[in-house]
């Protein structure tokens, strides 16, 4: 929807403080209602800041995941090219009929009796670090490898081929990256994947990618010629966000040391933590995003049949109506690793949440008192002001995290 005259304000905005969200989403949420946003193309669309909004929004029918929709509030350039006909992108009943393929990989009990493996990976890293002596770069020793190296093992991707995937999940997360330069990466990766395939057919392993070719290959399932772009996605929803929110919880907790004490002393606070954290950062910054099929009303404004709503989870998850403060509750912007916040929306809400959730709250439960146990000392190695966080990035997070003990 194009609009004449003076520009709503645009879309993604900064975050001012890196641990707040942007001024102006909480100034819409308090204000009710949705709101107009200007995105990159110049278009405009609806933004929705309250939780039982989003909320709505994402388990309405009346709106389409599509980006195929002419309509459709693009994140940028590429994204219909790339991700037209993708099973995430589609609506349902398609959407769940090929995502009920994949379910069963990333069921509560298949990542819970993971936790073993991933203590283990933990545990490696962990004295990879203490080896090398501070400081480290948190992301790069611990944050980046712990999910990746587990999202490999589901898969059956080889590891030490990670430079392609973080390559491909660098350029499909960045925003001031180019055409060219995301497409380039994004071809590279699919005839990465598309060789890795190849290989499977051949020769399947005990692993998930090897299981879809011979259960879910074929008419009825996933097109051969999707398989590729399937598999990459995969690969980079399993590590990308998890890694980021691993490097962003630590940070949390050692600028919070009554949170981060409280977690070491009691271990049972893993579950509440994960919740309490993926709530406080909310590291989705630009989707999810949706198009009005028919006219539909949403927190009192009526949305018309063509027109494009984006929801800002991090606006959502500090929702007071939501998240407290009641009496002794800490306020929605601060942080409480014992806060009951499993109805946040950092995974997205309806039928296209994430489908790795399951497997990103162990990782999360197992690394962070993990890290803390071993390295009780553990401290930020540069001034809190100076860590790099990521200013136009889909997924929010840190280029680095130098730490020392």
């Amino acid at each position: 929807m194009t609009v004449t005259g003076e520009k709503p304000p645009f879309f993604p905005a900064e975050r001012s403080c890196p641990f707040s969200e942007p001024p102006k989403y909480a100034e819409f949420r308090e204000a009710g209602g949705l709101h107009k946003v200007t995105i990159w193309n110049g278009t405009q669309h609806w933004l929705a800041t309250r939780h039982a909004d989003i909320r709505a929004v994402l388990s309405s029918p009346s709106f389409s995941a599509d980006v195929r929709h002419p309509d459709f509030p693009l994140v940028h350039s590429n994204q219909a090219e790339h991700e037209g006909g993708i099973f995430l992108r589609l609506d349902d009943p398609e959407h769940a009929r090929l995502r009920q393929m994949l379910t069963r990989e990333f069921s509560v009990k298949r990542t819970q009796a993971m936790r073993g493996e991933l203590l283990k990976i933990t545990d490696e890293l962990i004295d990879a670090m203490l080896a090398k002596g501070g400081p480290v770069d948190l992301i790069q020793d611990f944050a980046l490898p712990m999910p990746s190296r587990a999202i490999c093992a589901i898969l059956g991707v080889p590891y030490e081929d990670h430079d392609v995937f973080q390559q491909h999940a660098n350029a499909g997360t960045d925003l001031d990256v180019s055409y060219e330069e995301r497409d380039r990466a994004l071809r590279t990766a699919f005839d990465y994947y598309s060789s890795l395939i190849e290989r499977k057919r051949r020769d399947p392993g005990d692993d998930m990618t090897s299981r879809l070719i011979t259960d879910h290959e074929g008419p009825d399932g996933f097109a051969p010629e999707m398989m590729p772009v399937l598999v990459g996605i995969l690969v980079g929803a399993g590590h990308e966000t998890t890694a980021n929110m691993l490097g962003l919880g630590t940070v949390a907790l050692l600028l919070n040391p009554d949170q981060r004490d409280r977690l070491r002393e009691h271990p049972e606070l893993a579950a509440s933590t994960a919740e309490e954290m993926l709530r406080y950062w909310s590291i989705v910054s630009t989707d999810p995003r949706r198009v009005a099929l028919e006219d539909v009303e949403i927190g009192g404004q009526l949305v018309r049949k063509g027109e494009g709503v984006i929801v800002s989870l991090i606006a959502g998850n500090r929702d007071s109506r939501a998240f407290g403060a009641g009496e002794g509750e800490c306020p929605a912007d601060q942080l409480d690793v014992g806060r009951n916040a499993r109805h946040h929306v950092a995974f997205g809400f309806g039928s296209h949440q994430c489908l790795g959730q399951n497997l990103a709250r162990v990782e999360m439960q197992v690394a962070w008192p993990r890290l803390f146990e071993r390295i009780p000392t553990l401290r930020l190695a540069v001034p809190a002001e100076d860590l790099p966080f990521k200013k136009n990035s889909i997924v929010y997070g840190l280029k680095s995290l130098p730490v020392e003990w």
